[in-house]
């Protein structure tokens, strides 16, 4: 179709908004909105790369031509698009980032009178063209237009929730009268579009068209509509798709208000979206969008939005590298990865490669173990057939893109190379002198190792400045964390270019200097040697668990300990106790879980019991005889009883015993370098082990609390309980200058590094 900007024989183009007509006020001379009329249709078209956001000129804009559209007599109806292939992606997300950060912004609210009054309701019907997406505000101006005409596949929804906060712009009103009210609480409470073609079967669209019609048979319906030919629909009006009995609406907002409640106290902005909606349905549209209005204003100033909108912007930052992305370097396309392993991990790696269309060469030692990598690969391809994420057409067609391989003779045609085999230095070693010699010389050599200096598994090659880390997350296939780990020696290009791969396999990458467990497992190592601590100390594992849980973790440390397997737990954490000894806890719990042969979820125990389908339940009478002899071993280590402390325990306090020894060695990270900005390790912390969102991360949160209480809590612990809580400089000085942990160490000698 033709774009909206184009002048055409027979239509009218709106003066540029800084002259002044008779037909509209003035307006600010670079506005994104523009205006074309012809054959007495208004054509309003947002323009706002990449997404149309809803920033506030574009909202002045509408606002502004629809007015002006609405008063010219040669205006019969009005057709509202976005350009550049767009509707609108939702409201500019950095007011609300500003307005999160304390910063003067300026309210919107009154953009509803302006959807309500010359939009919905105003003289002339209103059409909405949607192209691609319309989203979260997007899609409520589109909601408040008398039609809507979309593309085919594109997206609709409100996924404001996912931010913290709710629909502003009458979706809470709009969406339940236009879809039914079950349909649209699954779209808000849990942020989760639709495509153009159920919205079409719901009435959320009235009709899809290709995009190089979408203009035309939008006009067409604009004007049937202005002729009275096609029924003129006001959706905050309309109440026909809302249940009449009020037993059903009751049934439907209770068992809704039972799922919000659980998270209110953390998380209020599911149950603030139920009051919205509940007071439209129950007292009417009018109530109901005063409502939003008020709900809207407490999910924002709430902790859970400040921390989802860090989040948001903190993950968008973590591919620049200053001296690295801003030097006007490219990244170089990634066409085919070699994988070097098939276990779980590699298997994992090869699949996530494949799902993005990059050709893979998956190698391990002998027939065996490749069948079985292999049939790993399928199996994971087959798990997203059976979710109904692909066809199982789809999944062989991915599947072909790996190739087995018992040899390096392939290897050539590597751009990049990731080992991932066990945790063994003499056999890395051995594999990237072979890796030199088989693969072309541009080509990226890396490993996936957790825990072993990069520089040591080098030691063997000629060119060890080729090497990097690439460490992912299992399951590699689907957690979205990808760790890149450089040394002093990397090239910037190779970084540049493995960034450039986790874009092209959707992950999100963190850069992080060459240390010890690198980001994740460098700052979480306190993690369970802390609460093993508490359970020597007498508490209950399963009440630290369910504690964590109540934070916001997906589990607690010790089901964690079962999932992942407790020799690998033990054989991380020796990397830690052999370079970190003057702050590590060492218990015997977990070492004499192993020796009993609990191992985890892999054996059917640990400190749960599993069962077929791997359901965990408490198992205290199978553990009791291990925690008795753990305590008894530690029981001369403390310098004090602590048996009236540890019955007086909050959830809240079992909480931060384990999580500020947690925050203490993101400070170290931060005080050495490790990563480049201190949002790196939030966005770390919730990628890799499931840090609370809506906390914002480990450091964002940190800086909620108090770099002061948290030192202060810090040094009584290390006094009772030794040098694992042992605050380190950084955290000192923070509390002592009352500065923000976020902002990093002052310019200086680094006097953090221990």
């Amino acid at each position: 179709r033709n774009p909206p900007s184009e002048t055409r024989p027979g239509a009218r183009m709106y003066p540029q908004p800084h002259q002044e007509t008779t037909s509209r006020p003035p307006m600010a001379r670079t506005s994104p909105v523009s205006m074309e009329v012809r054959d007495g249709v208004a054509l309003i078209s947002m323009s706002n790369p990449p997404v149309n956001a809803l920033a506030i000129p574009v909202l002045e804009g509408i606002e502004a031509q629809v007015k002006a559209a609405q008063a010219d007599s040669g205006v019969r109806a009005i057709v509202i698009t976005g350009s550049r292939g767009k509707f609108s992606g939702g409201f500019d997300i950095t007011q609300l980032k500003a307005r999160t950060e304390g910063k003067p912004v300026r309210n919107m609210s009154d953009f509803n009178g302006v959807l309500n009054s010359i939009v919905e309701a105003g003289p002339k019907p209103t059409v909405a063209a949607i192209e691609n997406l319309a989203l979260g505000g997007g899609l409520e101006v589109a909601m408040a237009c008398n039609a809507r005409v979309a593309t085919p596949k594109a997206q609709l929804g409100l996924p404001e929730l996912q931010l913290g906060v709710i629909p502003g712009f009458g979706g809470t009103q709009r969406l339940p009268r236009l879809v039914g009210l079950p349909k649209a609480l699954d779209m808000m409470l849990k942020s989760k579009p639709i495509k153009a073609e159920e919205a079409l079967e719901l009435g959320l669209v009235d009709a899809i068209v290709p995009a190089d019609r979408l203009i035309a048979e939008a006009t067409k319906l604009a004007k049937d509509i202005a002729d009275k030919k096609v029924p003129r629909r006001m959706a905050s009006l309309d109440s026909a798709k809302l249940p009449a009995d009020e037993t059903v609406v009751k049934k439907i907002f209770g068992a809704a208000r039972r799922q919000a409640k659980r998270v209110k106290h953390l998380m209020p902005h599911p149950w603030l979206c139920l009051d919205a909606v509940e007071t439209g349905v129950v007292k009417g549209s009018v109530a109901g969008l005063a409502s939003e209005q008020d709900a809207f204003a407490k999910a924002v100033s709430s902790a859970a939005c400040k921390g989802l909108v860090h989040f948001f912007f903190a993950s968008r930052s973590t591919a620049g590298v200053p001296g690295v992305t801003d030097v006007g370097l490219k990244p170089r396309v990634t066409k085919c990865v070699a994988v070097v392993g098939g276990g779980l991990m590699g298997s994992g790696i090869a699949t996530a490669c494949a799902l993005s269309g990059v050709r893979v060469l998956l190698k391990e030692i002998n027939q065996k173990f490749l069948d079985a990598g292999m049939a790993r690969v399928r199996a994971n391809l087959a798990s997203n057939v059976k979710k109904g994420r692909m066809t199982s057409q789809k999944a062989d067609a991915i599947y072909s893109l790996c190739t087995p391989c018992l040899t390096y003779d392939k290897f050539k045609e590597a751009d990049m190379v990731i080992e991932a085999v066990i945790e063994n230095l003499d056999l890395k070693q051995k594999i990237f002198a072979d890796l030199e010699r088989s693969c072309r010389s541009d080509c990226i050599l890396s490993t996936n190792t957790s825990t072993i200096d990069i520089t040591k598994v080098a030691s063997k090659m000629r060119n060890p400045e080729r090497i990097l880390g690439a460490h992912f997350f299992s399951p590699a296939h689907v957690m979205q964390l990808f760790e890149i780990i450089r040394t002093d020696a990397t090239p910037p290009q190779v970084l540049v270019d493995a960034l450039g791969l986790s874009k092209q396999i959707k992950k999100t990458p963190v850069v992080v200097g060459n240390c010890t467990g690198f980001a994740v497992n460098r700052v979480f190592f306190p993690y369970t040697m802390s609460a093993c601590l508490l359970v020597d100390l007498g508490l209950d594992p399963y009440a630290i668990d369910n504690a964590i849980r109540a934070f916001g973790m997906p589990m607690g440390p010790f089901r964690l300990g079962d999932l992942v397997g407790h020799d690998v737990g033990v054989h991380v954490g020796q990397n830690f106790i052999d370079d970190f000894p003057l702050r590590v806890y060492e218990s015997g719990l977990i070492p004499g879980l192993m020796k009993s042969g609990r191992m985890g979820e892999k054996s059917g125990k640990g400190f749960y019991a599993y069962d077929a389908k791997r359901k965990a339940t408490p198992d205290p009478e199978g553990i009791a005889a291990l925690l008795n002899a753990s305590r008894a071993a530690a029981s001369d280590r403390f310098k004090r009883s602590t048996s009236g402390e540890l019955l007086a325990m909050t959830a809240d306090d079992i909480a931060e015993m384990i999580f500020f020894p947690v925050v203490n060695e993101a400070c170290r990270c931060l005080a050495e370098g490790v990563v480049v900005r201190a949002s790196d390790l939030d966005v770390a912390s919730i990628l890799g082990m499931g840090f609370p969102p809506f906390r914002g991360g480990v450091v964002h949160w940190a800086d909620q609390v108090g770099a002061g209480r948290i030192a202060a809590r810090l040094r009584q612990w290390c006094t009772a309980y030794g040098g694992i809580y042992q605050p380190c400089p950084y955290l000192e000085d923070c509390a002592v200058q009352g500065r923000s942990l976020a902002d990093g160490p002052l310019r200086g000698p680094d006097r953090s590094k221990l």
